[in-house]
C-alpha cells in the first residue's frame, strides 16, 4: 500500500510512521504536515496546508494513495475554538474529496475521538452501558480546569468528522471506504498507563471527591496504548470492507481496559482489531489499583 498520514510530525503521526517503516506490505508512506521535519527512509515528507483546498502538494499525494490516515488538526486539543474546529473540519472535508482522485479505491481512517462521544462523561449511559456506533452522539467532554470547561467545539468537530466520511462513502458507492476511529486517551512518548492514574489532567483544582473519583475512572478507561494505537490503525487500513454494515463504520479506539464502557466488539467484528493491553492490569502490576 501506499498509505498518506497527515498530522505526520505529530504525536500519533509519528508513532504509525514510525511503525510502518517496518511493515513489509506498506510500499510507501506519504507524511504530510505543515512544517518540515526528518522522517524514517520509507517516508517522503510533504509541506502543506491541507485546509487550503487548491494546495496541490498534498492534493496529488490524496489522490494516489491507497490508504489515508488522517491525523492533522489546526488544534488537536479539547480548548480548540471554533475558528481552529472549524479549519480542521475543512481539511478533512477536503482530503475525502480528493482521496483516490475520483476513480481508484481509498481506504480512510478518520482520527475521530472519544470527545465525540464526551457528553457520555456526566450524562448517563445507554441501559446496556455501552458507546458504540449505534449510540446516540453528545459531543464535547466537560472537564475542570480552573473552572469547568466544555470542549464543545472539537467534540462537534469530531462528530461531523465521522458524519461527512459516511457521506462520503456512500457517495462513491464504495469506492472510498472509512473508518473512523475514536481514540482514547494516547499520550505523547512511552504513554505508560500508571501516568494517567490521576485525575487525566482535567480536575485541576476541582475539590469534590467523589467528582474527581468519577472523572479519573472515565480518564483511565480511554487509554489507549501505543501498541494498540498502531494494532488499531493497521487493522482499520487493512480490513475487508465486505464485512461492514456500510461503507463507512465508526469503531471505539481504546486498549482492552477491563470494564469500561467503550464497546471493542464491533471494532473486532468489523476491523479484526485485537487490543493487547489493559490499563487496570498494568496499573495493579505497578501496585496501584
Amino acid at each position: 500500500m501506499r498509505v498518506v498520514i497527515t498530522g505526520g510530525a505529530g504525536n500519533l503521526g509519528s508513532k504509525l510512521r514510525e511503525h510502518l517503516e517496518t511493515a513489509d506490505w506498506v510500499e510507501e508512506i506519504v507524511a504530510i504536515d505543515v512544517a518540515p521535519f526528518t522522517a524514517g527512509k520509507k517516508t517522503k515528507v510533504v509541506v502543506a496546508d491541507l485546509a487550503d483546498p487548491y494546495d496541490e502538494r498534498w492534493r496529488k499525494e490524496a489522490q494516489a494513495a491507497d490508504g489515508i490516515v488522517h491525523y492533522a488538526s489546526a488544534n488537536p486539543a479539547p480548548n480548540s475554538s471554533w475558528a481552529e474546529s472549524a479549519a480542521s473540519f475543512d481539511m478533512t472535508a477536503n482530503l475525502l474529496e480528493q482521496a483516490g482522485g475520483g476513480t481508484k479505491p481509498c481506504r480512510f481512517i478518520f482520527a475521530s475521538s472519544n470527545h465525540a462521544m464526551g457528553g457520555y462523561k456526566d450524562a448517563p449511559l445507554p441501559t446496556d452501558g455501552k458507546l458504540r456506533m449505534s449510540t446516540p452522539q453528545i459531543s464535547g467532554t466537560r472537564y475542570y480546569d480552573d473552572g469547568y470547561k466544555w470542549g464543545s467545539a472539537y467534540g462537534a468537530t469530531k462528530a461531523l468528522g465521522e458524519r461527512v466520511c459516511a457521506a462520503r462513502a456512500a457517495a462513491t458507492n464504495g469506492r472510498i471506504t472509512a473508518v473512523s476511529t475514536r481514540i482514547g486517551w494516547c499520550q505523547r512518548g512511552e504513554n505508560l498507563a500508571t501516568t494517567i492514574a490521576g485525575s487525566g489532567g482535567g480536575d485541576r483544582g476541582e475539590t469534590d471527591e467523589a467528582v474527581i473519583k468519577r472523572n479519573a475512572l472515565w480518564y483511565r478507561n480511554m487509554w489507549l496504548s501505543n501498541g494498540d494505537h498502531n494494532r488499531l490503525m493497521v487493522a482499520a487500513l487493512r480490513a475487508d470492507a465486505s464485512k461492514w454494515p456500510a461503507p463507512a463504520i465508526v469503531v471505539s479506539g481504546m486498549s482492552n481496559n477491563t470494564g469500561m464502557a467503550w464497546d471493542l466488539e464491533e471494532a473486532r467484528e468489523w476491523i479484526g482489531y485485537v487490543p493487547e493491553d489493559n490499563l487496570w492490569a498494568d496499573l495493579k502490576a505497578a501496585g496501584i489499583a
